[in-house]
């Protein structure tokens, strides 16, 4: 059996029963992109190749997950001849369909900052699709509190006097001008999120983001849960883990990526 708190080299679609089944409270993982990035070979021989590569990823997440555990799953749409993707569109579907695993929300990762190209068709895209799965929806915890972000000042200024609700109720009512005091812990975030890019120069052509891993990793888990990257490349999500006390599980075909995440752990 694969232990926690380690990393393992090797194929996960060939490893996952090795998990104990039903013990990962979270996934935080990003699949290769098609067609966008130089992992030194090809990858996938065409978009529906690397559709059906993510589907049998998640089924195998899926052996692993509690019933009350979540898929976070950061990829972006892929583009070929010009034209955008919609693979992973399918991909949603077929996972409702056939995996019964359900899209809780997409939430969009805006890139603070990034390195533009320039296209004949299109402005270069600055944002990636983060995609949470859950079997159970209704048993799956948000950790708002885990989360929380400073209010703006002119919106501490606005709490200071009534407000009105600006949504009528299903009679087209609207409730009366009230009182509501600022959470102490800080705002909801919206379901968006504006981050760093990895600003780490480490050994590997897409590293996830260790800002986008940490918020995945505070909004749907708790201390002590164990949280699983199948495709860990050199280990931030393991990373992201550890600095917040969760026990973590990597696996990664790359024995270098796995040697260096194990680096940074230690």
């Amino acid at each position: 059996m694969l232990e926690a708190n380690r990393v393992y080299s090797g194929n996960w679609l060939k490893l996952f029963t090795q998990v104990e089944r039903g013990s990962v409270d979270l996934v935080v993982t990003s699949p290769p992109y098609y067609n966008a990035r130089d992992y030194g070979a090809p990858v996938f021989s065409d978009p529906h190749a690397w559709e059906d590569f993510c589907l049998d990823v998640l089924a195998s997440c899926c052996y692993c997950l509690k019933d009350s555990g979540v898929i976070w799953w950061n990829t972006g749409s892929g583009y070929k001849d010009n034209h955008k993707l919609t693979n992973i569109f399918s991909m949603i579907t077929k996972a409702e369909t056939g995996l019964g695993l359900f899209l809780i929300d997409e939430i969009p990762w805006i890139k603070k900052s990034f390195l533009p190209k320039s296209y004949v068709n299109r402005p270069y895209a600055a944002w990636e699709h983060n995609f949470i799965f859950a079997r159970n929806p209704l048993s799956v915890t948000y950790y708002v509190d885990n989360v929380r972000e400073p209010y703006a000042e002119s919106t501490l200024q606005r709490l200071k006097y009534p407000v009105g609700n600006l949504q009528s109720n299903d009679r087209g009512e609207f409730n009366s001008r009230k009182m509501i005091a600022p959470n102490p812990l800080g705002k909801s975030p919206p379901n968006y999120l504006f981050l760093n890019c990895d600003l780490t120069r480490r050994n590997h052509p897409a590293p996830m983001a260790p800002e986008l891993a940490n918020w995945a990793i505070r909004a749907y888990s708790k201390r002590g849960d164990l949280v699983l990257d199948p495709m860990c490349g050199v280990g931030t999500t393991l990373i992201e883990a550890k600095k917040l006390g969760r026990n973590f599980l990597g696996v990664d075909l790359n024995s270098e990526y796995c040697e260096e995440a194990v680096k940074y752990l230690t």
